[in-house]
């Protein structure tokens, strides 16, 4: 799922929302003290978090919960901020007008390719963020307020929370590292001192080097599609099509000309039907089958799938690689750091609730 540019605005003025004028409780989402959060920044916020859910972690939408939890993530979410701008607020925390423009200038920057992902001219960039500002009915002046307020929250959290963070210290990396192992040989079950947030965490962390020390190949596909429910005529016109042009391969057809010529799967055939590195584990298995048994540089006869028949062609190969503690552990120690600032975050954001006044008007935060 791609971020678009509209999401990226939308998520940089959730952030940094200012109170806005409701005049009757059924346009309210919360109100964080004297603060509402209308129901459309409860929904902005929503769609954000689901584009970085779909991106970082796509099995989550398989929970049946996911859409609660979704929705209870983006009011929270909406809370916080609010919670944390008031405080800084009341601390009078200064940004400086270089602060600001740089600030402005970041949000701007991501309007300089198009859709397509062409660069566009300064002029051509900077109308198409007016016109966004102007969909989400917002002038110029606002949104340079709203991204004041949302710098003056960054300070808040750089300069209070981010000093009480304890840094790991070997000890604590070495022993992560260890439990890190026992899930690799999977051994979960000797985990210890962990609780379950800190296990999902770790689990998470223990699948990315999996994916870095596993064996895996890097690939190119053509793919001829058969749609779903496809008829017997149809499946077997499709492997006619899928063994000409292996035939076509095999007499000297370029790949990349091959990919242009009758690859159906448009998202990889801009990158030469390059679908990048591949361990165990992402792929159909019929086509993981034939991948890991191929040769580098071989093409495949055509292996069939739920989406279609695949030519595959191997462009390398590397073999699994052991997970040594001196090379990952100023990895480890930026994840430790970083677990130790969002807990120390939760703490200060929990007594922030405690002296607030919030009303939640969504049945996503009941």
């Amino acid at each position: 799922m791609k971020t678009t540019n509209k999401t990226l605005l939308a998520a940089a003025l959730c952030a940094a929302a200012l109170p806005a004028a409701a005049a009757v409780v059924d346009d309210l989402a919360a109100r964080v003290n004297n603060e509402p959060v209308t129901i459309s920044e409860y929904k902005k916020a929503k769609e954000a978090l689901a584009e970085q859910y779909a991106a970082a972690m796509p099995d989550f939408f398989k929970q049946k919960d996911a859409e609660k939890q979704l929705e209870k993530a983006a009011l929270d979410k909406l809370v916080d901020e609010a919670l944390l701008r008031q405080k800084a607020d009341s601390l009078k925390i200064k940004v400086y007008e270089r602060e600001l423009e740089t600030g402005v200038a970041e949000i701007k920057k991501r309007f300089s390719r198009s859709p397509a992902g062409e660069a566009l001219a300064p002029e051509k960039a900077e109308a198409a963020f007016r016109e966004e500002l102007k969909k989400e009915g917002v002038t110029m002046e606002e949104f340079r307020e709203r991204i004041r307020k949302q710098l003056m929250v960054q300070k808040l959290v750089q300069d209070t929370i981010k000093t009480r963070a304890k840094m790991p210290g070997d000890a604590e990396t070495k022993a992560y590292f260890d439990n890190i192992q026992l899930v690799l040989k999977g051994e979960e079950a000797k985990l210890t001192g962990l609780d379950e947030e800190g296990k999902q965490d770790l689990l998470a962390v223990a699948g990315r080097f999996r994916e870095l020390t596993s064996e895996r190949v890097r690939l190119r596909h053509i793919l001829i599609k058969v749609k779903e429910g496809a008829t017997a005529e149809e499946k077997k016109a499709a492997q006619a099509k899928a063994l000409a042009v292996k035939k076509q391969l095999d007499g000297g057809l370029d790949f990349d000309d091959a990919v242009a010529k009758s690859s159906e799967d448009q998202e990889s055939v801009a990158r030469g039907g390059d679908l990048g590195y591949v361990v165990k584990g992402m792929l159909p298995p019929e086509v993981e089958a034939a991948a890991f048994k191929m040769q580098v540089g071989d093409n495949s006869q055509p292996v069939e799938s739920k989406f279609g028949w695949h030519i595959l062609r191997l462009e390398e190969k590397r073999a699994a690689q052991k997970l040594r503690y001196e090379a990952v552990k100023d990895d480890l120690e930026q994840v430790l750091s970083q677990n130790a600032f969002a807990a120390e975050l939760g703490n200060y954001l929990k007594d922030l609730r405690k002296d607030a006044k919030i009303q939640i008007f969504s049945e996503a935060g009941q």
